[in-house]
């Protein structure tokens, strides 16, 4: 009977233990603090992590943010950054779970007007080795004018993204080397792996959480062509994104090479300037060119380029697709090009612009050599004043030299007569 009561004590304490445990657990937050609601562009701003609640001896913080808004400047000594994404851990001096924690502080600048995310993810753990749960945060930095004309920044922790937001903030997988870098609206990606890799763990964020994402495809990968999708369906229904991965796997990872070398189209120049890994891009032709040379060279002789849509370029916007294949065949990689082509009133204020910057040019250069020109003839007429004082002074010179030579002359003779 004894044995029997001391055991129901015992499930007792333990059951307690658990829904302590959980408890503790479940109000575990993390948050995103700003320093900062109120700044003008190129001011710099701080933030840091706070993690209540928590029983926790060490943790690894991932943070993503949106470099064409944000620029980072600088960390704590135990963070790294590398494409746009820093690592920070983190172990407590005692080898023991503790309760809050507050971050040191990463530093941005704010480089122009518009919302910046900035994401979080981490993985924590007690002093016993368990991995615990707690959720990722994220937070949005709103930078507008006011009627004053200063920037002001407006934070909003936790639930940021409008409700018809179907965007990500963050996509990545658990191996490197996904091509190109994310872009929320850069929908389309590219991956390469060995046939040591079977499942992908994809990391996607909705820029508002109560978004719904539903990852598909990145389980028991096949040899050869694989597609993850990402569907993403806005808080209030209206809307939905899907990002695909295009993976291959392989076991020959060097015949899987899709990329380009060399991206140029003749009379014109890309924006952004080419990268591999840069597959979107923007350029401006004259009204009278109808169809635009490319020279789209792979980094693998023995892949193919197809290029199609380049052959009739109507008046405005047209899209033109280079399909990058491998030299396995399989593996594909698309660049695409935004061609826009010059209406003629924009083609005649084009060149009246580019005739007007040529005038204007000409005559800085021309201004350039005037002063030049005038600085010469300054020092040659330098030259000359120097040239006549010195003449003049070694005349004066010598007439005094003279009368000095005369006056003792005379004064021996009077000497030699007396």
């Amino acid at each position: 009977m004894k044995n029997i009561k001391n055991i129901t004590i015992m499930f007792i304490i333990i059951l307690l233990n658990l829904l302590i445990t959980k408890k503790c657990y479940a109000e575990t937050q993390m948050n995103i603090i700003s320093d900062k609601k109120e700044m003008q562009i190129d001011d710099e701003i701080n933030i840091k992590m706070e993690i209540t609640d928590a029983q926790i001896a060490a943790f690894t913080l991932e943070i993503y943010w949106d470099s064409s808004i944000l620029e980072y400047i600088k960390g704590p000594e135990n963070s790294n950054n590398s494409n746009n994404r820093i690592i920070y851990t983190w172990v407590s001096n005692t080898g023991k779970n503790q309760q809050d924690i507050e971050t040191e502080q990463f530093q941005f600048k704010v480089l122009k007007e518009e919302n910046a995310n900035i994401a979080v993810l981490g993985e924590f753990y007690n002093e016993e080795g368990k991995k615990l749960e707690i959720d990722n945060t994220n937070i949005e930095l709103e930078v507008k004018k006011n009627e004053n004309n200063t920037t002001e920044i407006a934070e909003k922790k936790n639930r940021v993204g409008s409700s018809d937001s179907a965007s990500l903030s963050v996509l990545r997988l658990n191996h490197e080397g996904i091509s190109p870098e994310f872009q929320k609206d850069q929908k389309e990606y590219y991956f390469v792996t060995d046939t040591k890799i079977d499942n992908l763990e994809v990391t996607a964020i909705p820029e508002n959480p109560n978004a719904t994402v539903n990852i598909t495809g990145n389980q028991n990968l096949k040899i050869g062509k694989n597609l993850i999708e990402i569907h993403v369906i806005s808080q209030d229904k209206t809307k939905e994104e899907t990002y695909k991965i295009n993976v291959t796997k392989t076991t020959n990872v060097e015949i899987a090479n899709a990329n380009l070398e060399t991206l140029a189209v003749r009379e014109t120049v890309l924006t952004p300037e080419f990268n591999y890994n840069i597959t979107d891009y923007k350029v401006e032709i004259p009204n009278k060119i109808a169809k635009i040379e490319i020279l789209a060279i792979p980094q693998s002789q023995k892949a193919k380029v197809m290029i199609a849509g380049n052959n009739e370029m109507k008046v405005g916007n047209n899209y033109i697709q280079i399909n990058v294949i491998a030299e396995d065949g399989i593996t594909n990689k698309k660049y695409e090009l935004n061609v826009y082509r010059r209406n003629e009133n924009e083609q005649i204020q084009y060149e009246q612009e580019k005739q007007y910057q040529a005038e204007r040019l000409s005559a800085i250069l021309e201004e350039e050599k005037k002063n030049k020109s005038n600085i010469k003839i300054n020092e040659v007429m330098n030259n000359k004043n120097i040239n006549i004082f010195g003449i003049i002074g070694i005349g004066i010179l010598s007439i005094i030299i003279i009368i000095i030579i005369i006056y003792f002359i005379k004064k021996q003779k009077i000497k030699f007569k007396l």
